[in-house]
């Protein structure tokens, strides 16, 4: 029975979008007067498509009428940032280019604080500018990003800001110029107000499904929830090409009676949010394994809104460098939580089905157990967005992942509220292992 419902959601999802788009879907963006009018954040109207709490994002369509971009920006105080174009808008066909905060060529006489071969870090006192450019053709200058198709999305990512810098950096977003077919530059001002209702309820039905509005319920995930990387990220969410993300979803309605439990080991990462240079290790480490990680609940409902996460700068961590990660539908952090566990909550209970993806940025070359490498090692899946994955075919690419990624594979189990609380996480993996 339960393989046979799989089928008819799966049927009825993708019925639901062989439909020809709507009218409003087929709609182009009006041309922007301002820089940057849009933004993912991790409340408000900007909390859609899955943001993350510890980042920001900030992007704007691309005209067919110009005939370039120009961004002039100051390198912010962060974990990491990017510049990515996307092809075509409003539904992107595809990354067009991207350039991440280390690979960006400062100005001359500026320096680039993430480039440690070239760089003081963050301490020194010299300039911190740079340029970057977006055609159609193939540019020679340092920082030239190339768009392939009439009209695209230009997208600004700050990870992790700085204790203190704001949610900027410390710095100003990158300007925006624009010149037209007739080589006329107009500097754009920056918009006075970002995430305009009126202009998202135009531009989220083109970014998500109408099937969306009311997913279909499939069955429950097992008590023993598997992650499976992502090898192909669907390209209409404008993923990020410095990361790849594990992903595992749920169908059922909560149980308030247990509560899901994650354990894994954080990989290392820059002791940037203090102020650190990112070749810098945080406190506990002695290298450098991932430039950013974190773990998120969200919604597969529309229009995509995250619950919470868990991010590295902020998880408590044991003496053995393990993270234990609690989500529960309650209100408020329980009480009875002890101080080195992180909670997410579960968020409304009727916004179902649920996701939990993981971030791995830019994993180090030599670290070899990230999601970057389970997916070399041909365990990642392709996620044909909106239709979720089966547990038939998360379980053994998160097997896969497993043995790919040892410790630093997150292991989450389903747990009696009552037993998690007299035994803590040792207590609940003990009876996943019994089979219970």
């Amino acid at each position: 029975m339960r393989s046979v419902h799989l089928v008819l959601s799966r049927a009825v999802l993708l019925l639901a979008l062989a439909v020809p788009p709507s009218l409003s879907a087929a709609q182009s963006l009006p041309t922007p007067t301002c820089a940057w009018q849009f933004s993912w954040t991790p409340s408000g109207p900007g909390n859609w498509l899955l943001a993350d709490t510890g980042n920001r994002w900030w992007y704007m369509p691309i005209d067919a009428q110009w005939r370039s971009v120009t961004l002039t920006g100051t390198y912010p105080r962060a974990r990491f940032f990017s510049i990515a174009v996307y092809d075509e808008a409003p539904v992107s066909t595809g990354l067009a280019d991207h350039l991440f905060d280390a690979q960006i060529a400062p100005d001359p006489g500026s320096v680039n604080p993430f480039d440690g071969a070239r760089s003081h870090g963050r301490a020194n006192h010299h300039p911190q500018q740079y340029t970057m450019t977006v055609a159609r053709t193939e540019g020679t200058a340092p920082n030239a990003l190339r768009l392939h198709a009439d009209t695209g999305w230009l997208l600004y990512r700050l990870y992790l800001s700085d204790a203190g810098e704001g949610t900027t950096g410390g710095v100003p977003l990158p300007g925006i110029a624009v010149t037209d077919a007739s080589g006329q530059t107009t500097t754009l001002p920056a918009c006075a107000r970002v995430n305009r209702q009126s202009e998202l309820a135009t531009l989220q039905p083109q970014f998500v499904p109408a099937l969306l509005e009311d997913p279909p319920r499939t069955p429950p995930v097992p008590d023993h929830v598997w992650f499976a990387p992502i090898s192909v990220p669907p390209a209409r969410l404008l993923p990020n090409p410095d990361n790849k993300y594990l992903v595992s979803f749920f169908m059922s309605d909560y149980d308030p009676a247990r509560v899901l439990v994650i354990r894994g080991k954080m990989p290392a990462f820059p002791d940037t949010f203090d102020g650190g240079p990112v070749w810098k290790p945080a406190a506990g480490f002695h290298d450098i394994q991932l430039r950013y990680w974190s773990m998120c609940l969200g919604s597969l409902v529309s229009p995509l809104p995250i619950e919470g996460c868990a991010v590295d700068a902020t998880t408590p961590l044991d003496a053995s460098g393990f993270y234990t990660v609690v989500i529960s539908n309650d209100v408020l952090r329980p009480d009875w939580l002890p101080p080195q566990v992180a909670w997410i909550p579960w968020g409304d209970e009727g916004m179902v089905p649920k996701l939990i993806f993981l971030r791995n940025l830019l994993a180090s070359p030599g670290f070899g157990h990230a999601a970057q490498d389970a997916v070399e090692k041909g365990c990642g899946l392709v996620f044909n967005f909106p239709t979720p994955l089966t547990q038939e075919e998360i379980t053994p690419a998160g097997q896969c992942s497993l043995a790919v990624m040892g410790d630093y594979y997150p292991m989450a189990i389903w747990c009696d509220r009552r037993e998690l609380r007299a035994g803590g996480w040792p207590a609940c993996f003990a009876r996943g292992k019994s089979g219970d």
